[in-house]
């Protein structure tokens, strides 16, 4: 009886050991989301101003950023504004009105933003059906498009997703530098946005950062000058998406 009585008490210890430690990690868990989702508000960006292009004829001044003219002293390089030279925008796409379909030929093949270091092949996502529902493929360790207009199908305009995380299903974390978007709009500071298919090179420039819950999301057609540009948000429960949209400024 008396071994019967210390084998319950081991039993019911490491049940109780055991149940506080997931109820910890449950805990931290949640909390830490609820953490993440009140810093949701830093994502939400539009460009209310442009940068002033070029800063000075003077060398160093040039490469100083406008922030840093107060405190020139404790000023950094400016890497970010001269990722693109504001001067080689074609004076065709001033006006975007008059742009066609076959303007844009694609497929989109491969995006790159210098500014936060994304380089990505493109994948175009096709719908699948599981369990008698329709839904597009996720992208796996790339950047995924999904034309929202019949007519651009085989083109480079439409929405584009990237994992920010992915630990369980280990796709990948093409985005996950996509939140300092909303930084640099703020700042002032433009980012660029190459996306190449076998034809052109596009280059675009973010104009805002939106965050929205993922029940809330839902494609539209942004135009043939626009793209979308989508990740999670609020780690670790990723149930909110950044968009971030951006407008066609160069054709090369």
């Amino acid at each position: 009886m008396k071994m019967n009585s210390l084998l319950l008490n081991k039993i019911s210890i490491s049940i109780i050991v055991i149940g506080s430690v997931i109820f910890l990690i449950t805990a931290s868990y949640l909390g830490y989301g609820l953490y993440s989702a009140n810093r949701l508000e830093k994502l939400n960006a539009s460009q209310e101003i442009n940068i002033i292009d070029g800063y000075s004829s003077d060398i160093y001044v040039n490469l100083l950023h406008p922030k840093d003219w107060a405190f020139p002293i404790w000023g950094e390089k400016d890497h970010i504004s001269n990722t693109f030279n504001p001067n080689e925008k074609l004076g065709n796409l001033s006006e975007t009105s008059n742009l066609i379909s076959l303007d844009l030929v694609g497929p989109a093949i491969q995006i790159v933003i210098p500014s936060i270091s994304v380089d990505s092949e493109v994948q175009q996502l096709n719908i699948t059906v599981e369990n008698g529902i329709s839904k597009y493929e996720t992208p796996k360790n790339m950047v995924g498009r999904v034309s929202t207009n019949i007519e651009r199908m085989n083109s480079v305009s439409g929405w584009y997703f990237g994992h920010f995380d992915s630990p369980i299903q280990r796709e990948g974390n093409v985005f996950q530098n996509l939140p300092e978007v909303a930084t640099h709009i703020k700042n002032g500071d433009p980012v660029f946005i190459y996306i190449r298919s076998l034809e052109n090179e596009y280059i675009y420039q973010a104009i805002s950062s939106k965050v929205m819950h993922e029940s809330e999301v839902e494609l539209y057609d942004a135009g043939i000058d626009h793209v979308i540009l989508v990740t999670c948000a609020n780690k670790p429960l990723y149930n909110y998406r950044q968009l971030v949209k951006a407008k066609l400024i160069a054709i090369n």
